[in-house]
């Protein structure tokens, strides 16, 4: 059975800071927002002497600046809950209080932390954003998958935020690129490489305004899950 970490708060803006929910199951985490992955990162890494990491996002999230680095909390992090992790933050000239953790940054804080625990870095990546500058990593196309998961070896963080699933249209609007089949496809190999204990972790972020809001993201979660096995969705 499965637990809330954060209880669901409602289909609220979610955007860079704001977290509706955090839910986990076993070894499997779900949230709204990604800026939390890094936190349900930290048990893994704590208890693995070296791991790769697998990240699948339209963005990279792996903006980086020494700012942020400098209000990193290093000597208590490793101890803090959700609710510490989420509020730590800093004043600065724009803001009473910025948060450290953040949807475009968390991947860079967790690079520059923790990068000398992985080995080896995947991305896949619709090419927006940040890009890490200081460590290679292999790079994945759509047509790759989903065997490319079958591929997979050695012990995996890996980071998925349904986004990926989605572009820009022509009008604008942000609509679905890939069918049903296609992403239950993924959930079946995610599923396989978590049963033979190759993903040690698995993130998963809907990020509702990069993916045709809450009704298109949950569309693809529940496929997703049918792959998985996974039963979970969000109360009405």
């Amino acid at each position: 059975m499965g637990e809330w970490i954060v209880d669901f708060q409602g289909r609220n803006h979610s955007t860079a800071i704001n977290l509706n929910f955090l839910w986990r199951q076993d070894n499997i985490f779900i949230m709204d927002n990604h800026r939390a992955a890094l936190w349900c990162w930290m048990e893994f890494i704590q208890n693995a002497e070296k791991l790769n990491l697998f990240h699948v996002d339209r963005h990279f999230d792996a903006l980086f600046s020494m700012q942020d680095y400098s209000h990193f909390p290093h000597e208590t992090f490793t101890n803090f809950g959700i609710n510490e992790y989420l509020q730590c933050g800093y004043d600065n000239d724009f803001f009473a209080v910025t948060p450290l953790f953040r949807w475009d940054n968390y991947l860079g804080l967790f690079i520059k932390m923790y990068g000398e625990r992985i080995e080896n870095w995947a991305f896949a990546t619709h090419g927006k954003g940040t890009a890490p500058q200081s460590i290679p990593f292999a790079a994945y196309d759509p047509w790759e998958f989903p065997a490319a998961l079958g591929d997979l070896k050695g012990s995996w963080i890996f980071n998925l935020d349904l986004d990926y699933f989605f572009g820009r249209m022509a009008d604008g609007k942000m609509d679905r690129l890939f069918t049903d089949t296609y992403i239950e496809g993924w959930g079946c190999e995610l599923r396989n490489a978590l049963g033979n204990g190759v993903i040690k972790v698995l993130t998963i972020s809907l990020s509702p305004e990069c993916a045709a809001g809450w009704s298109g993201a949950e569309g693809a979660l529940a496929a997703l899950n049918r792959g998985l096995g996974l039963e979970f969705s969000l109360p009405e």
